[in-house]
């Protein structure tokens, strides 16, 4: 889902630990954009606080966990 949300990333490059800020500078629309998908997609019931830790794509595996409401 990153990579199809982000577009000009090869999935390649794209591991559990890829820091998107860091690795890619991801950052205001396409990071918000990817986050809404992550909402939508997965029904996430995601405070502000939860995403303000949130770098990598393993942290987004382990929100959608906890926080994914029955759809």
């Amino acid at each position: 889902m990153f990579v199809d949300t982000i577009g000009f990333i090869d999935r390649s490059q794209v591991t559990e630990q890829t820091d998107f800020i860091h690795d890619f500078k991801i950052i205001n629309d396409d990071l918000t954009c990817f986050i809404m998908q992550i909402k939508w997609q997965f029904n996430l019931r995601a405070t502000q606080e939860d995403w303000d830790c949130i770098t990598t794509i393993k942290q987004i595996v382990d929100l959608i966990v906890q926080r994914s409401s029955p759809q």
